[in-house]
């Protein structure tokens, strides 16, 4: 962290001070002149590096509140500088603060209070000395600014009141408002007669109230104003004595050292007033609002860049760094799991080992027993029951009382094997069995090979014995998965013979008989 180089402005000399953990050091006096500048100069050449903060305490100090259009982004930077501009000859150490917005007739405006140093011409040599040094100057502020930061760190943030501190410069009156700067004015003293000065102090604060009354500043109907004086300790009481509340005003009388100290002043040069006070605060808890133009601050806004990518990197290398460890953690984690599963695998073993020992010796090896397990497994997936294929027959069966069945031939097989067994008779059930070889070469099927016989009046009749069978087939063919690949007639109807005359007198004691083969898909 680079060092912290206070100058402290007056309208007679400038002094350094280093600031370092709450500790002010004197490190040079510097007359208002041009060997002073030099002086100066040289200080700042040899302090490279370090953060230089300018608190101002003049005399030559306007405060000036007008209200603007309520706008935003770059019209509201141009309103600004423009109104800067057409109210003072050299704006380069001017300020506009926001005091908050308000609505008139319904039209909304903002409050603005312009601060600016009328005489910068005391200014330029010495910021000129800074620039000519590239030195990385925070900013110009002003003891008016550091006074509205300081009453907030005392625990003063909202309502009127009043600091009243004795400076080297001399006698410098606040008044703060809500938290902002509204006006400041710095009186000439007396130094010799302290009970002068506490007389003055109380007197001044009079003065300063009908001011802010008479400039409509501070409303007339407004309860007494309070006013928090810092004196000096070895003086306390005398300010005691002559600081008396009023109707007007109200003081409240506080020790400087037990300010700064609580404030984290830890120690001041002997002869620093409540200067010490304030350029502790401006270094402690640095206040965005200044006066400085950015040219002025070009080095300090380049050291800012640089801080802020060295953190970056910083905070990358530190993640990246968390992100390895934690990696690191889990392939430690994951490392101490798979040895302990090695570990248990080992121990598993053992065990197994051990229990196989005293297992009972078998006539055939692991591997045999396997491959017979295997193999039982397999029939017991292929194994098949004829029963619901009967059940189906029987109730193709129950519908028709002239069938009788004298036999069934049963098995399980593929359609291609039960098809090579048996030969088409005829020409129309070359389709079906085609049918069914190709299913067969697909799914497990099951094949019944029904005979049995036909009770009807007349077995000559083979209009009807072929119309009972017919009946009996189609029975079937209507169950799900069910085929009929054969039927064989009680008649030989092939066209290559000829049917006699008598034909039913000479089959008129016979009793029809037919078979029917039937193919079933395994699951259907």
């Amino acid at each position: 962290m680079p060092s912290k180089r206070l100058c402290y402005f007056t309208s007679q000399r400038v002094t350094a001070y280093l600031w370092a953990k709450g500790e002010l050091h004197k490190e040079g006096v510097f007359d208002m002149s041009e060997k002073g500048v030099a002086e100066f100069s040289r200080y700042v050449a040899g302090a490279p590096g370090s953060l230089f903060y300018v608190l101002a305490d003049m005399v030559e100090e306007d405060f000036f509140q007008e209200n603007i259009p309520y706008v935003r982004g770059a019209d509201r930077r141009a309103l600004l500088a423009r109104k800067l501009a057409q109210r003072y000859r050299d704006a380069s150490l001017a300020l506009p603060l926001s005091l908050g917005s308000e609505t008139h007739a319904g039209r909304r405006e903002e409050r603005i209070l312009y601060m600016s140093f009328t005489n910068t011409q005391l200014f330029q040599p010495w910021l000129e000395a800074l620039r000519s040094n590239d030195a990385c100057v925070v900013g110009v502020f002003s003891v008016a600014l550091i006074a509205a930061q300081t009453g907030k760190r005392l625990g003063f943030k909202g309502g009127r009141y009043l600091i009243v501190g004795r400076q080297q410069a001399g006698l410098r009156q606040s008044y703060i408002e809500n938290g902002r700067i509204r006006f400041s004015r710095l009186g000439r003293v007396d130094f010799s007669d302290p009970r002068v000065i506490a007389q003055d102090c109380a007197a001044e604060s009079l003065r300063i109230q009908q001011y802010l009354v008479n400039s409509r500043i501070l409303p007339r109907e407004a309860p007494a104003l309070d006013v928090l004086v810092l004196a000096p300790s070895e003086h306390k009481a005398l300010y005691d004595a002559a600081c008396v509340d009023s109707a007007r005003l109200q003081f409240h009388v506080h020790d400087l050292d037990m300010v700064a100290s609580s404030l984290g002043l830890k120690s001041a040069p002997a002869e620093t007033l409540a200067e010490g006070l304030f350029l502790h605060v401006l270094a402690a808890y640095p206040s965005g609002e200044q006066y400085a133009d950015e040219r002025l601050r070009r080095f300090y806004h380049l050291w800012r860049a640089r801080v802020a990518l060295l953190a970056t990197g910083a905070a990358t290398f530190a993640f990246c760094l968390l992100l390895s460890a934690v990696r690191l953690l889990d392939i430690h984690q994951v490392s101490e799991q798979a040895q302990n599963d090695r570990v248990q695998e080992a121990r598993a073993s053992e065990e197994y080992a051990r229990l196989q020992t005293r297992f009972p010796k078998t006539p055939i090896s692991s591997d045999t027993l396997k491959t017979v397990v295997k193999n039982y497994r397999a029939l017991l997936r292929q194994s098949a029951s004829p029963g619901r294929m009967f059940i189906e027959i029987s109730e193709a069966v129950t519908a028709l009382p002239q069938i009788e069945i004298d036999r069934i031939d049963w098995e399980f097989g593929t359609g291609a094997k039960s098809a090579v067994g048996r030969e088409a008779p005829r020409a129309p059930s070359a389709p079906a069995t085609a049918q069914a070889q190709a299913a067969g070469a697909e799914f497990q099927t099951q094949t019944a090979e029904i005979a049995g016989k036909l009770v009807v009046q007349q077995a000559s009749d083979f209009r009807a014995v072929t119309a009972l069978v017919n009946q009996f087939t189609d029975a079937l063919r209507r169950r799900p998965g069910t085929e009929v690949t054969r039927t064989q007639l009680p008649f030989d109807i092939n066209a290559e013979k000829s049917l006699a005359g008598d034909i039913g007198a000479a089959r008129r004691e016979e009793v029809p008989q037919f078979s029917v083969v039937v193919v079933k898909r395994r699951g259907t």
